[in-house]
């Protein structure tokens, strides 16, 4: 009797340890092509690299990515209904952010414009753009340059939700420029130009003015959650994160999509 009781007690706690564990992680549903939703699935750069993340921290871990606008999905990193964010830039303005995984890769954050000159095109940042409305995506890190400049006032900041909204709003002359992810900005105009409500704008020249910084984005935990695994998940992302980096998949991936909106 005593060697079954030893028998069920071990068995349970065998299956106690092999049981997966399923995280949620969020991300960012308007940021093409890292992470973004199309005909409502979720897709992206990143998106593609934590799928294959995920099937190495399997059977441990189960992976669940969610679509979420992006300043909610800060918002929830703030209050501790979420986990993981994917993908901020290091901010010290984000100091509900206690962990930030090991880096995806390094973006290249420029400044769109529309010129009424072209030969008179703004460059030098931020002396050629003061006065200028300069639009970003909801929730969006500045970076040092512009967060100098805005508190100086040398030009304005209006946000909207995602890269869609602001190309719009650049093409029909409502911001003097748009500042993102270089790729980000490229890959989604060329994507957008044959939405019915970009046809006004046929012929539009995308006219990068300015490079402002490069910027490495990441898988960013909240400092709020005191989940018990957040810890291991943590540890094992980050080494099955810098796996997929030494193989060059990400480098792959962004090619990839880099190509698939070259004429």
């Amino acid at each position: 009797m005593k060697s079954l009781l030893f028998f069920l007690v071990n068995a349970s706690v065998l299956s106690g340890a092999m049981a997966t564990q399923k995280v949620v992680i969020e991300a960012d549903d308007d940021y093409a092509p890292y992470s973004y939703v199309e005909e409502g699935e979720l897709k992206g750069i990143y998106v593609d690299v934590l799928r294959i993340a995920s099937k190495k921290l399997a059977p441990n871990y189960e992976i669940e990515l969610q679509a979420i606008p992006w300043k909610r999905g800060l918002k929830n990193l703030e209050t501790g209904r979420s986990l993981a964010l994917l993908p901020p830039y290091r901010s010290k303005e984000r100091p509900y952010i206690d962990h930030y995984s090991v880096a995806l890769y390094r973006e290249t954050v420029a400044l769109f414009c529309n010129p009424s000159d072209s030969n008179r095109l703004p460059r030098r940042f931020p002396d050629d753009f003061s006065g200028l409305n300069i639009g970003i995506n909801l929730g969006f890190a500045l970076g040092d340059k512009m967060t100098d400049a805005v508190k100086g006032r040398t030009f304005t900041v209006a946000e909207s939700k995602g890269n869609e909204d602001n190309l719009w709003k650049l093409q029909a002359g409502l911001i003097d420029c748009y500042a993102n992810d270089r790729l980000a900005v490229q890959y989604s105009f060329g994507k957008l130009q044959d939405k019915p409500k970009f046809k006004q704008f046929r012929g539009y020249r995308l006219i990068e003015a300015a490079e402002l910084s490069s910027e490495e984005a990441f898988i960013g935990y909240s400092a709020a959650s005191t989940l018990g695994y957040k810890t291991d998940f943590i540890k094992q992302m980050d080494a099955a994160l810098l796996e997929i980096k030494r193989s060059g998949t990400i480098n792959k991936l962004v090619n990839d999509y880099v190509r698939a909106t070259t004429p």
